[in-house]
């Protein structure tokens, strides 16, 4: 495959300050190296850049897109260099002008001491619309740049490229391009403007990153390189970057002087970074692909905490070291910010620092390094710090790296360009620990906000104040015992809180539930006042019978112990657990039975609604009562389907709302079968049960011991309710012990 390396990445003018170094300021100059031919596309400035690059090369193919300055000037420092060997030169006359005027016009003696003419070794060719060259099929297009310009498309047996700097996809030509690119694997594509600068300057000839975003996702590329940048700093270019990348995976930002591996390799990390949610794991692997990239053997990563630099991560691959910081510092001082440290000046000056010998620089403070080689038996050299600084330009931390390795394992000093790639990794993971740190927290809140909203729901009633957080106290120790044991049920620590999240909200439906029934801890409930009462009227008129002389003694006697029994009836089958059917047949003749009023009339001893309520066989809610009580399953997967869970979270409202279901459609309120209950659906429903059946504070029910709770659950299982191996696996994990 071919090795395309990015020596000039500005249009227009070179850019000189440090906020242009990741990205590069020299103008426009690529090397593509087929197995048969160097190809360069134009020589402005970067140009410059590759000659060391092409020191061994005996032959160079330099392709001219249009004779603009900034797509030539570098032909002053190119010719001398290739003295002696063969340059040939192809182009395109535009406006009468050919390329080789153009050289030697810059080359003038008021401008330059050395004529173009002058070096034998260039030989111009003017070119058609196609060529060959050492197997490789050349086209050209003309692109709409003022005055003038060409596309060229390079076709190999491995490769296709083609480049579209200086271009504007405005006024048809973005359809001319997708005919002539149609097919190609690489594109590399004009990025001079904004998108809100084309309005007022379309007619310049350049493009946008956006269009060349959605052109190279029609022509289906592999690889999309935006180039050709006007004046935007590497901060702004790193964002622009970022914010393409997710929509459009497949699109880099070439930085002056890195190879296509090197970019392909940054994105690699990018993405990686990215996609990391653990603030500890990612902290890893910044240090880790810092050092792979730069190829050196020790790295070590500082957060900024308390206004000053705390160890983080170190690694040391010669010694076989790692050391990470959790919760529990390590003995590691931190490092203060007002010291000579190197970390604290790149912290404080917000700048890379590269050192060849930090045994032979006295500009910074050592001892530390020093100290470390003396008990490790090691010996730094080379030592490189970068400053992490977000979007901001506020300071996150400082990673620092050790003793870079040429290919024959000796410690040499950190290349020039292991500088951009670390700053451009650098901006890459200032944003990550950001993102992570942010997620981390909202994750946090929304946790603590959800346990906080779900006790309150509990702390309602006074018989289930404790039901939800019994049932997360089961499922933490679960996922305990299943990740040390590596059971069927591990899972890493996004799914944990996931499911964690989905207990805490399993009964959220009930702050629309009546307390009056969420409370209701006998049959009668506000009733049994009215039977009481009932009940007193019914002494007063015994005692004004007997005092009318309507009672005998005996009469009256035999009276009041009928009411008081019928009373503690009454009160007993309004709390029991189980109706007997005795009590049953019992209530069935109270219900018969009347008094008399002062009027003479016979009214009821119980009313047919009391009747009602106290020949509930189990429990203490009447079939319409439980039906209000269910349904708090349907208000919690009404209230959670109205909340756009992040992705990591989308099964909350399913794993929440159907802690009812049974596995054989037997339960409610969707009546669910066992392929539409993932495991932690089935969990929850395991876990609601046992907490209810080994409950104390329910006033409707005695509690039972594990071993019953865990035999009804078995029976259940064997019935096809619930799941087997759920039960089994909780069972012996002894999540449940308190």
């Amino acid at each position: 495959m071919a090795d395309i390396k990015f020596y000039g990445t500005r249009g227009s003018y070179s850019l000189t300050s440090e906020k242009y170094m990741e990205f590069g300021g020299a103008t426009s100059c690529i090397l593509i190296k087929f197995n048969t031919a160097n190809i360069m596309i134009d020589c402005g400035s970067g140009a410059t850049n590759a000659i060391d690059d092409l020191c061994d090369e005996k032959e160079l193919h330099l392709f001219i897109t249009h004779s603009h300055i900034d797509h030539i000037d570098g032909i002053v420092s190119l010719l001398p260099a290739f003295r002696n060997r063969t340059i040939h030169v192809y182009s395109k006359t535009f406006n009468d002008v050919p390329v080789r005027e153009c050289f030697n016009r810059i080359t003038s003696k008021s401008l330059w001491p050395i004529k173009a003419d002058a070096y034998d070794n260039v030989i111009f060719h003017e070119i058609d619309d196609e060529m060959v060259l050492n197997g490789i099929r050349i086209s050209n297009m003309d692109s709409n740049h003022p005055e003038g310009c060409s596309l060229f498309r390079f076709q190999s047996e491995e490769d296709d490229i083609v480049t579209a700097f200086d271009f504007s996809h405005l006024n048809g030509y973005e359809e001319k391009l997708l005919s002539f690119a149609r097919g190609t694997k690489v594109l590399i594509y004009d990025g001079y403007f904004r998108e809100d600068e084309l309005e007022e300057k379309g007619s310049w000839g350049h493009s946008t990153p956006e269009a060349g975003c959605r052109i190279g996702k029609r022509l289906g590329v592999e690889q999309l390189y935006i180039t050709h940048y006007g004046v935007f700093d590497d901060d702004y270019l790193s964002r622009w970057e970022r914010r393409l990348q997710e929509e459009y995976p497949f699109v880099i930002f070439a930085r002056s002087g890195l190879h296509k591996s090197e970019l392909l390799k940054l994105v690699d990390i990018g993405s990686l970074l990215n996609a990391e949610k653990d603030n500890d794991s990612l902290l890893y692997k910044i240090v880790d692909a810092s050092m792979d990239i730069t190829n050196a053997d020790g790295g070590t990563i500082y957060l900024l905490e308390n206004n000053q630099l705390e160890f983080k991560v170190m690694i040391n691959r010669s010694k076989k070291t790692e050391l990470l910081r959790k919760d529990e510092p390590l003995d590691i001082p931190a490092v203060s910010l007002s010291g000579k440290n190197i970390c604290a000046v790149s912290a404080r000056e917000k700048k890379l620092l590269s050192i060849k010998d930090c045994y032979h620089d006295e500009r910074y403070d050592f001892s530390g390094v020093r100290k470390y080689d003396e008990l490790n038996r090691y010996h730094t050299k080379s030592v490189l710090a970068v400053p992490l600084v977000d979007d901001h330009e506020d300071l996150i931390g400082v990673l620092q790296l050790l003793n870079s390795k040429d290919n024959a394992g000796h410690v040499v000093p950190f290349r020039k360009q292991d500088e951009s790639i670390i700053l451009s990794i650098a901006n890459q993971a200032a944003m990550s620990i950001v993102k992570a740190s942010y997620s981390e927290k909202i994750d946090d809140l929304l946790y603590g906000f959800v346990k906080v909203m779900s006790m309150g729901i509990d702390e309602r009633t006074p018989y289930n104040a404790s039901h939800t957080k019994n049932m997360v106290y089961f499922a933490e120790n679960f996922f305990t015992y299943e990740n040390r044991n590596n059971g069927p049920f591990a899972v890493d620590n996004n799914k944990k809180r996931e499911i964690l999240i989905s207990i805490w909200l399993h009964d959220i439906g009930k702050i629309l539930t009546p307390l009056e029934i969420m409370n209701k801890d006998n049959r009668l409930g506000s009733l049994l006042q009215d039977v009481e009462a009932r009940f007193d009227r019914r002494d007063l008129l015994l005692r004004l019978e007997k005092a009318n002389g309507l009672l005998s003694e005996e009469e009256y006697l035999k009276k009041q112990e009928e009411r008081s029994q019928q009373l503690n009836f009454i009160h007993l089958a309004n709390l029991v657990g189980l109706l007997s059917p005795e009590s049953k047949k019992r209530l069935d003749e109270l219900a018969k039975m009347t008094y008399r009023e002062l009027n003479g009339s016979l009214l009821p001893v119980i009313t047919n609604d009391e009747h009602y309520l106290l020949s509930i066989v189990k429990g203490t809610l009447s079939k319409e009562e439980r039906a209000v009580m269910e349904s708090h399953v349907v208000m919690t997967q009404r209230l959670l389907s109205q909340l756009q869970f992040p992705k990591n979270y989308e099964n909350i409202p399913a794993y929440a709302g159907n802690h009812h279901e049974f596995l054989d459609g037997s339960g409610y309120p969707n009546h669910l079968m066992a392929n539409d209950l993932p495991w932690p659906c089935r969990m929850i429903t395991i876990f609601d049960i046992y907490e209810a059946l080994t409950a104390k504070d329910r006033p409707y029910k005695k509690s039972i011991n594990s071993q019953n709770a865990f035999a009804i659950l078995k029976e259940m299982a064997r019935d096809g309710k619930l799941d087997s191996e759920i039960i089994d696996e909780f069972e012996k994990s002894g999540a449940y012990r308190q």
